[in-house]
């Protein structure tokens, strides 16, 4: 992933793992508050990513003054709306939508050439702001699936690269996707 950016990408982080590295934002304070750029190119996972992590600069840390609160992201609404330019930088707005004692809204835009190429509004939930009793929606998979998925990834983490592919593993950089049958 290369092209230009708005400012030199600073050398990886030996702290941080590979797709935090790739996916680090740089704010542009000199530009205005809430506002950031990439510095590492662009995909489509890496424009949500990124929007997620400018909105998540934006939300106010844990503090005497808001009761020590932790605001975790609940819901993430995501519109492309036009085609993105890898050779083009990305600057990210950060709208302060609303900051609620339980919910917290932020919208980005992820902007190239002045036009918007990606939207989305986030919305952050005061961790255990939902009371005593909640709702837990899906299933609990089966002892035999838990056990077919856990064999799955021992043999993973055993084969080498040449075996992987054999396996239905494709990786490339940080990214890795496993494929694993359909069981109904």
């Amino acid at each position: 992933m290369s092209g230009p950016t708005l400012i030199r990408a600073p050398p990886p982080d030996p702290a941080k793992s590979l797709i935090e590295n790739v996916l680090e934002l740089t704010p542009l304070t000199s530009v205005a508050p809430d506002i950031f750029t990439n510095t590492r190119g662009v995909y489509g996972g890496a424009v949500i990513a990124q929007c997620l992590s400018a909105a998540q600069q934006s939300i106010p840390p844990p503090s005497p003054s808001n009761g020590h609160a932790v605001f975790l992201i609940h819901s993430m609404h995501c519109y492309f709306v036009l085609a993105g330019d890898s050779t083009i930088p990305i600057v990210y707005y950060v709208e302060r939508v609303r900051d609620g004692k339980s919910f917290i809204t932020r919208t980005v835009q992820a902007r190239q050439k002045g036009k918007c190429i990606f939207t989305t509004t986030l919305s952050f939930v005061r961790e255990g702001s939902a009371g005593k009793a909640t709702v837990d929606h899906g299933w609990t998979m089966s002892e035999d699936a838990v056990a077919r998925l856990n064999a799955a990834l021992e043999e993973q983490d055993a084969a080498t690269d040449t075996d992987a592919e054999a396996l239905g593993v494709q990786g490339f950089g940080p990214f890795e996707s496993i494929r694993l049958p359909i069981e109904n």
